[in-house]
């Protein structure tokens, strides 16, 4: 009973959770969405991009994807259905330097999902992304910026550049 409740904080299965035993059991499949490759454009303010600078700190771009679990999923307790999604893949970039210099992008290449993954998600056709934009603490350990996030469809993401501004968390709070 442990190791299902262990394997339920996961979020993504690893070769040893159900989930992924489960996948195993039968070939593979894939599912790609195809075109889903997008890019995310990061303005800075003025004083975000100075403090970036002066302290060579760097900008994390960051996108889970991910679908809400189908109620097959939650019936069946597959691992993560608990939570309000269920994530399908992760992937972070790192800006830091020159790529800082005007707008900063961060372009993230297609992804493949595992079909069996898919289908415990209530639109297998329709993946989500969320986006999240924060500083790579390398000056702080605490992120110095307050970014705006993005999440709807993965085929929205990749329709257009995704434009986020970032300021710096002291500029937000005067």
């Amino acid at each position: 009973m442990l190791l299902l409740a262990l394997a339920a904080c996961q979020r993504e299965p690893t070769p040893s959770s159900p989930s992924a035993t489960a996948a195993s059991a039968t070939p593979r499949a894939s599912q790609p969405v195809q075109g889903n490759a997008f890019a995310v454009q990061i303005t800075l303010s003025p004083a975000a991009h100075d403090r970036l600078a002066s302290q060579r700190e760097s900008l994390i771009v960051s996108a889970d994807y991910f679908g809400y679990p189908s109620a097959q999923a939650q019936a069946q307790r597959v691992p993560g259905s608990e939570n309000p999604w269920l994530t399908l893949h992760r992937a972070q970039m790192e800006l830091d330097g020159a790529q800082l210099e005007g707008t900063a992008t961060a372009r993230f290449p297609a992804v493949t999902f595992d079909a069996k993954e898919l289908a415990w998600t209530e639109a297998p056709d329709a993946p989500q992304v969320n986006i999240n934009v924060y500083s790579g603490r390398r000056s702080s350990p605490d992120n110095l910026l307050d970014c705006e996030m993005f999440q709807d469809t993965l085929a929205i993401a990749a329709q257009a550049p995704i434009r986020l501004t970032c300021k710096l968390i002291d500029e937000t709070l005067r």
